[in-house]
């Protein structure tokens, strides 16, 4: 055995030390990163248990821990958790088949997420945003789910909240709704005279139906000394909008009426398309019209003046239907004295029908189409053939097997009158 020299073993003792000390430094760095690593793992275990329930269980779903914040919300303590199934928060008004889709999910390695309610151990409830995960082993088989769940029951309180708020202005909305209806339909005349044998000594009927409770089409009758004043109008807009605008137009043409005597379909149309124009494009800046027919039949002379901007109606004799004349604008456009009125001699048995897009724009029929203005005007020619009382009846049984299952599209209004 080869004897070490002094020189050979100082200079082994030096590679030692030398050595130690490196070990010694790479040990300190380790033990530095551990600490640093552990206390970030700490403060991201504080992190989280400030604000997410964390819990884990077996594969039969029983608890094996439960964090801080968990506790802190259901009112369990740990000892009362661990080791107990974790349906011991479930809330009765969570359906089952909730929970079995939750562990088909994670059984088959997945991760589930959704929102469950939850009952404390004082019986109150609470809501969780959950997110479930399996850990899998080396197989890739379950042996451990892990839950964390976010508490979301002030938002589902608030959810809440709000619902019940919503319900009740739909509560009240539909209560003003019918307000407005019944308010409407006392400023219309009858749909039929039947209905009030005294207000006019003519024929008539009226289909009126409104899209929703109220309506933006309308119609206004007034007989006075022999003579009989229509107006149908169509107003931009249906429902509360339009039939306010309605209502102000019925108001407006009942006081020049009644009040300042005015007759003349001119000057009628002039004083309504003014006002109209003045008070909601001038002063308001709103783009509203009325599209609509003025019609003053002279019972006694058998004459009808009449004068439509952009009004619908037909005059029915023989079995032929004249269309009549309408000006390209409407009432609000502030052009209604460039409109003039058109006068047509009239026989005992001519039938008047005035209406609005509504009839001819309703979609349905097998293709779901528009019922369209052709096809309209060709059932008006076999309809006026009828009886005049019978036809509000048979032209509302051709609505409904047209419209069938479609919804009504638009407000629909059909008057009908026979010149006696």
């Amino acid at each position: 055995m080869e004897t070490l020299s002094s020189a050979n073993l100082l200079s082994l003792l030096n590679e030692l030390h030398h050595n130690l000390a490196r070990y010694e430094g790479e040990y300190l760095t380790l033990k530095e990163q551990m600490e640093s690593l552990e206390r970030e793992l700490r403060d991201r275990r504080e992190i989280l248990d400030s604000f997410a329930l964390v819990s884990e269980t077996d594969t039969r779903g029983v608890i094996t821990f439960a964090n801080r914040k968990f506790c802190e919300v259901s009112g369990y303590s740990v000892e009362e958790l661990v080791g107990k199934p974790h349906n011991i928060i479930r809330h009765p008004d969570m359906p089952k088949s909730v929970f079995k889709e939750l562990w088909d999910t994670i059984k088959a390695g997945k991760i589930w997420q959704g929102e469950v309610k939850n009952r404390r151990k004082d019986g109150s409830h609470y809501w969780v945003l959950a997110t479930v995960g399996p850990l899998l082993d080396s197989d890739g088989y379950p042996y451990r789910f892990v839950s964390m769940r976010v508490d979301i029951t002030r938002q589902k309180d608030l959810e809440d909240q709000l619902r019940q708020e919503r319900n009740r202005l739909s509560d009240e909305l539909a209560s003003n709704l019918k307000l407005a209806a019944s308010i409407q339909r006392a400023l219309l005349p009858p749909t039929e005279e039947k209905s009030s044998p005294s207000t006019l000594s003519v024929p008539y009927f009226a289909l009126w139906r409104p899209l929703q409770e109220v309506s933006g089409d309308f119609f206004w009758m007034h007989e006075e000394k022999g003579r009989l004043l229509l107006f149908i109008g169509d107003s931009v807009g249906h429902g509360i909008a339009g039939s306010l605008i309605s209502t102000l137009f019925i108001q407006e043409l009942r006081h020049l009426v009644k009040e300042r005597g005015i007759w003349s379909p001119e000057l009628l149309a002039e004083e309504l398309d003014t006002r109209l124009g003045q008070l909601f494009y001038r002063q308001l800046s709103l783009p509203i019209t009325v599209d609509g027919t003025i019609a003053l039949i002279d019972l006694s002379r058998r004459k009808l003046s009449y004068l439509a901007l952009r009004g619908r109606g037909v005059l029915a004799r023989g079995g032929t239907l004249t269309r009549l004349d309408h000006f390209p604008f409407s009432f609000g456009d502030l052009l209604g004295k460039a409109a003039r009125e058109t006068v047509l001699e009239l026989e005992p048995g001519d039938r008047l029908y005035f209406y609005t897009d509504g009839i001819y724009d309703q979609e349905g029929g097998p293709q779901g189409r528009r019922w369209g203005n052709k096809q309209w005007m060709e059932y008006l020619r076999d309809l006026q053939n009828l009886p005049l009382p019978a036809q509000k009846q048979t032209l509302l049984d051709t609505l409904r097997t047209w419209q069938g299952e479609t919804a009504q599209t638009d407000d629909i209004l059909v008057v009908g009158i026979e010149i006696p």
